[in-house]
């Protein structure tokens, strides 16, 4: 039991913070997390002499490793070749060419690997690097010439065009036009498609099926573009193997997206969400009571954060003695604090939280799921939920237009979620004007709050019959850790509560934040049931006879996860910048940038 030095008006008096637990259900389910470990590999390091671009590409055999690089022969003289590492036992070899490779391709019905130079290719036997025949080949002066096997013909990638060769004589068969502009980079993985690499509208990676000359799906790999050529594919895995950066590890798939694994970061148990860039605090709440007169014995209630939501986890906590912590029936926490009768003049301020707090950014891959609506099925405790309110209207004719026409265009309940999402990025602005308008007016206005455009999100989800909840927070928009942000949550069953966060980055999906808030409060209607009177972390419960309470929060050593980033590499940089929003402080007059 740990004890805390706490003013008690002007006498110094020790208290003692006391851990209560509580064993009612959590505001949020219970989910398996575990530690994102990465495979990683250990081929031994670049020798001084061995150069290597990363405007080049490289190729993987099983557990080989071939990379074009430059390093002195026999005679001490510069000359082109290529180094074979294994990414296993570390062992090296190198391979001299004397020239420049500006090409690699492995046929897998024949056991051979395509090396493609300046004007030809040589073709060597796989394992004994034997040089079976050379053909000559369309000339180029590009560093890097993508080649591949395609269906038993060999393809090369010029700017925009896929073109088929006779992989014996180098022939020249067909061109198609491909539907992106330019491919830096092409690997061929299963002979049936092929990834092109090409950064566009915040994805980078796109599987082609040169049957239908079409991108069949695109993917998000969270690494910098310096390391894309030297992705490869590894059993059912993405790896990257890059010698400039000393990465050799798989990628963790996560819906649509590929992340580097650490250890400090968190995986849903079948790689269904994942927490990553954490920033640890010390969390700390100061509750302070000033009377204007002499004032009664009273009590006040605080809103305890959650211990864990998607983003965020609580440990160590520890709560002031005389406290009582409860629950409402959405099961937020708030703690009922007794307070002693004041004089006037007197004021009382103590600690009445504390806790080791972890926040990450969180990325849920909604896109792994497809769940038709006639499957689609909400547990009881959910469904509180699916309630309507004044503010939400799930059944006014606005509402239902345009949950319609967005279910005319998703087959499935995971698909409408992001297009709520990108209908309100699409369809509103931020704009506080003080009125808190419900959802129907909100959408016609085509502006709102953080509130209001919680409401309209929490209405064209339930007026589906998809739960949505509005969750209190704090968004990082300054030092001050206060109430000054709302966002709709959304419940899914593969992976509980996630945020729809519309107003901070990145901006481009529902269930991914880079915003790291604090939740203190989850609500099924707009306002707490415990906590009376707006949005306020604290409250009175009984007459107090006008005191006044004021509850400062402080977060050590960390104030401000801008303060100091603890980023991936890679990670915030993918998505398209996304223009400022500003966020107008509940409780203040003040406005602050959110991004």
């Amino acid at each position: 039991m740990n004890c805390l030095r706490l003013p008690l008006f002007s006498i110094p008096l020790f208290l003692c913070l006391f851990v209560v637990e509580l064993a009612s259900e959590p505001a949020y389910s219970s989910m398996k997390w575990e530690a994102a470990i990465p495979e990683i590999f250990s081929p031994s390091p670049l020798a001084p002499e061995e150069k290597i671009k990363s405007v080049q590409g490289s190729l993987l055999i099983g557990e080989e490793l071939f990379l074009p690089a430059n390093f002195p022969d026999t005679n001490g003289k510069n000359t082109g070749g290529l180094i074979i590492r294994n990414i296993k036992s570390g062992t090296t070899n190198r391979l001299d060419l004397k020239e420049t490779v500006r090409g690699l391709a492995f046929d897998k019905e024949e056991g051979q690997i395509y090396v493609r130079l300046k004007k030809e290719i040589i073709i060597l036997q796989n394992g004994s690097f034997e040089i079976k025949k050379k053909i000559p080949f369309y000339q180029t002066g590009v560093a890097w010439g993508n080649i591949g096997f395609l269906q038993g013909k060999l393809f090369e990638i010029r700017e925009n065009k896929l073109i088929l060769y006779d992989k014996e004589t180098g022939t020249e068969i067909e061109q198609k036009d491909l539907p992106l502009p330019k491919v830096p980079f092409a690997f061929d993985c299963s002979g049936k498609e092929i990834f092109f690499w090409y950064s566009k509208d915040g994805t980078n990676l796109h599987s082609y099926d040169p049957i239908l000359n079409r991108i069949k799906n695109s993917f998000t790999v969270h690494l910098g573009s310096k390391e894309a050529g030297k992705l490869s594919c590894f059993k059912n895995d993405l790896v990257v193997l890059s010698p400039e950066s000393g990465v050799y590890q798989n990628l963790i798939r996560i819906g649509n997206d590929y992340y580097s694994g650490k250890e400090e970061n968190l995986v849903l148990k079948g790689n269904l969400s994942y927490r990553f860039s954490p920033s640890r605090d010390m969390v700390r709440f100061n509750l302070k009571i000033t009377p204007k007169e002499n004032s009664p014995e009273t009590e006040i209630a605080v809103a305890i954060p959650p211990q864990e939501t998607s983003s965020q986890v609580l440990n160590d906590e520890k709560f002031h003695p005389n406290g009582k912590l409860t629950e409402d029936k959405q099961n937020n926490r708030t703690l009922i604090i007794p307070i002693p009768a004041l004089s006037s003049g007197q004021t009382w301020e103590e600690t009445v939280y504390s806790a080791k707090l972890v926040r990450y950014n969180i990325d849920s891959g909604l896109s792994r799921f497809q769940t038709p609506w006639e499957d689609w099925k909400v547990p009881n405790e959910w469904k509180q939920y699916l309630e309507d309110a004044s503010v939400y209207k799930i059944s006014d004719p606005e509402i239902v237009r345009i949950k319609e026409e967005l279910k005319s265009s998703t087959p499935n309940v995971e698909e409408y979620i992001q297009a709520v999402y990108k209908y309100i990025r699409k369809n509103m602005v931020y704009k506080q004007d003080g009125k808190f308008d419900p959802a129907p007016t909100v959408l016609q206005n085509g502006h709102g709050s953080c509130t209001e455009h919680s409401y309209a999100q929490i209405s064209l989800l339930r007026s589906a019959g998809i739960p949505a909840r509005m969750a209190w927070n704090w968004l990082p928009v300054g030092e001050k850790v206060e109430l000054n942000h709302k966002i709709a949550e959304v419940w899914h069953p593969s992976f509980g509560w996630i945020p729809m966060e519309p107003l901070a980055p990145p901006r481009s999906r529902a269930g991914l934040t880079y915003a790291k808030h604090i939740i203190f409060a989850v609500l099924n209607q707009p306002n707490h049931t415990i906590i009376k009177g707006g949005d306020t972390l604290a409250n009175f419960t009984k007459p107090a006879a006008g005191a006044t309470r004021s509850i400062s929060i402080e977060l050590l050593p960390e104030i401000s996860h801008r303060s100091s980033k603890q980023n991936d590499t890679g990670t915030e940089e993918i998505y398209p910048k996304s223009n400022s929003v500003k966020n107008r402080i509940l409780e203040k007059s003040e406005e602050r940038i959110v991004e």
